[in-house]
């Protein structure tokens, strides 16, 4: 039987000095990049590769991103990367990111992502094949029994203080 990490652990990444911005630190801009990057390898370890889109004509398109910003990074910085499966259907994956840095161990980020596989031909949301789908499905079931993530589906506000 295949081993299944809570959560899966596939990616890691150096902060370039391109990515930095004129604070000192990471551009918001490049989490985005960077998230992106990490999820492109969860999607090869479900089988989603280059090779895939050119054979299948089919790719995963960005239905919604969310970003959640912790704690700074700064060039050079290791970085490691998590996914956590929160749901999926045979046209659509919803999971879960967050970046640390990997020898510090903070928490700099975190992603919520919808993913779509769509028809490169018709631009379309379509099935994954039932190969692929498989794979996701069984990730997800493993990761259904992980507690949610506590920033899960947060809605951006400002949060007013309590008046004395």
């Amino acid at each position: 039987m295949l081993q299944i990490s809570t959560p899966l652990e596939l990616h890691t990444e150096i902060v370039r000095p391109e990515w930095i911005d004129h604070n000192g630190h990471m551009n918001s801009a490049y989490y985005v990049l960077a998230f992106d990057e990490a999820g492109t390898s969860l999607f090869r370890y479900f089988g989603v590769s280059e090779e895939y889109r050119k054979n299948a004509g089919s790719g995963i398109f960005v239905g919604d991103y969310h970003v959640h910003y912790s704690r700074e990074v700064v060039e050079g910085d290791p970085l490691r990367f998590t996914h956590l499966i929160i749901n999926c259907d045979e046209r659509k994956v919803h999971y879960w990111q967050e970046m640390f840095h990997a020898t510090k161990g903070y928490l700099a980020a975190q992603c919520e992502v919808i993913m779509l596989h769509v028809s490169l031909s018709t631009r379309r949301v379509t099935p994954f094949p039932p190969e692929i789908f498989a794979k996701i499905k069984s990730v997800c079931e493993i990761h259904a029994k992980a507690p949610p993530p506590a920033n899960l589906g947060h809605v951006i506000r400002i949060r007013r203080k309590e008046r004395l």
